[in-house]
Formats: C-alpha cells, structure tokens, sequence
C-alpha cells in the first residue's frame, strides 16, 4: 500500500503515526522524533529496547543526531521569526 502513495500522503500522515501509511519502523522512528522534541526526558530504557527491534545502535545515534539538526534548526528558524507563513515555500516551517 504504501508503495503507491507519495511522499506528501506521508507527510500528511504524520499527524497520525498510527496511520496504516507507515508500516512499524517508521512508527517506531515517528515516537522517537516525538519524544526527543516534545518530552525526551521522558524516554525510557524501555523505549529504546522497543527501538532496537527495528534500528541498530549505529542507526540509533545517527537518527538521534539528525533529530537534534533539525529540531536545533526549527527552534533557529522560529526565533529568527523566518518560518512565517507568508514565505514561499508550500510546506510551513
């Protein structure tokens, strides 16, 4: 199924990780994205173990540090006041 939609359904779904779009580790890295920007106090050894049937400890770090760019960009963006949505871009920031 998932092979028949786009990337912007994917993106749409996002909202929703428990949409069938996504298939369980992409579930899996959409809870740790969650996590480590709403709440990453709140990961637990129990998560990670649950993340670690779907990505080595490699893919772990690397997934983390690109979490870490691109929440450190958002927060960049939104206090440099450049994520407006009168911007260009289609997609908001």
């Amino acid at each position: 199924m998932a092979q028949d939609l786009g990337i912007d359904d994917k993106i749409e779904a996002t909202w929703d990780p428990n949409d069938p779009i996504f298939d369980d580790r992409e579930r899996a890295a959409l809870e740790m994205a969650t996590l480590f920007t709403e709440d990453y106090r709140s990961i637990t050894d129990d998560h990670f173990n649950r993340w670690r049937e779907h990505f080595t400890d490699e893919q772990l770090v690397e997934l983390g540090t690109f979490l870490a760019l691109a929440d450190g960009l958002g927060k960049l963006v939104e206090m440099l006041g450049l994520g407006d949505s009168d911007q260009s871009c289609a997609i908001e920031i």
